[in-house]
């Protein structure tokens, strides 16, 4: 039976792009390409949804989630490995049994057609969801039960859990600007990543509610690539006192240590002359000097919301909600406090 990435080879066009077509994403591609990728499925019997009713007629007791981030890659998502711990956890305590595969994060639709025409599994676990995620538009009209660790950016109508990124930095906001900070900076993601501007989404409400100033070159976006954490404080302390940042939010917990690294080599004291919060609740945060005030995803907790929508998915049943969204703990620790001179 021939598979999407067949159909993909036969059409000349990348497997992105027969989801998009099989899916109706009719803005993705154009009139010519969708008719050829059409008629090309025709021409080879492909049919995306046979074996998937056949899956949700029996059980496998293997959920199906795609592990793709590479061990060099783990230094800047630990969180992911952290969820991962709890996720397996989760799976075993409800009595499955987790089956990890990867894939080109490019083209990730291909495995699981691959997986679902196998019938080796019940359904699937995704994470590190992405804007038109293609994975989501190709489980959605094969009728496979999945689950998703994050949102998208579409209005399609699936089962997730997210952290309440958004609450959990107007919290943080709050946080310091009771210390007495009113010049707090945001050190955020680039612009395609969901999680982070709703991240930055929070920082902005909050700022604005306290009539707070954003100064200029207190507002990043940047993947940080060596040395441009150091390039931000030197900006900064080139800048009028009166307008540098006394308090630093991070989009994550190991931007957030970066920072109290190279605040500390151009000479501020950590929770006195600056303040750092994080976001994650990494364990690394508990140890290092001075300890990071964090906002803590709750991952079991995470977890195992994710394993109950995942089983009303496999029954049918929509339970009382087909989302859940988490709010994030606020660890105070030694590397906030109310701000001093430099």
């Amino acid at each position: 039976m021939p598979t999407i990435k067949d159909v993909a080879k036969e059409a000349g066009v990348s497997i992105a792009t027969v989801s998009y077509v099989l899916n109706d994403k009719l803005d993705m591609v154009s009139e010519d390409t969708r008719q050829q990728v059409l008629t090309t499925a025709r021409a080879m019997g492909y049919r995306p949804n046979v074996t998937a009713r056949n899956l949700q007629a029996k059980s496998t007791g293997l959920i199906g989630y795609a592990w793709h981030i590479a061990p060099e890659e783990l230094e800047s998502s630990p969180m992911m490995a952290l969820f991962m711990f709890h996720l397996a956890q989760a799976v075993e305590l409800a009595g499955y049994h987790m089956l990890t595969f990867t894939h080109p994060p490019d083209e990730p639709v291909a495995i699981y057609d691959d997986l679902i025409r196998s019938g080796r599994l019940d359904g699937f676990v995704l994470a590190e969801t992405r804007q038109s995620d293609p994975r989501i538009a190709f489980l959605l009209e094969a009728r496979i039960p999945f689950v998703a660790f994050g949102r998208t950016d579409n209005d399609w109508l699936f089962p997730w859990v997210d952290t309440d990124g958004r609450a959990g930095m107007r919290r943080a906001v709050e946080y310091l600007a009771d210390l007495g900070h009113r010049r707090i900076a945001f050190l955020g993601w680039p612009p395609d990543s969901l999680s982070g501007n709703d991240r930055l989404s929070g920082y902005l409400q909050g700022m604005q509610a306290l009539n707070l100033p954003i100064e200029d070159g207190c507002l990043i976006r940047s993947d940080y690539p060596d040395g441009e954490i150091d390039r931000i404080f030197r900006i900064w302390q080139q800048s009028p006192p009166q307008s540098r940042p006394t308090a630093v939010i991070a989009v994550a917990d190991y931007i957030a240590i970066a920072v109290m690294r190279a605040a500390e080599r151009h000479g501020f004291r950590i929770g006195e002359t600056l303040s750092v919060v994080g976001f994650d609740g990494l364990p690394i945060g508990r140890i290092i000097q001075p300890a990071l005030t964090t906002l803590r995803q709750p991952m079991q907790t995470i977890s195992q919301a994710l394993l109950e929508l995942f089983q009303d998915a496999l029954t049918g049943s929509a339970g009382n909600s087909m989302s859940r969204l988490i709010k994030p703990e606020l660890v105070i620790r030694e590397s906030s406090g109310a701000p001093q001179a430099v």
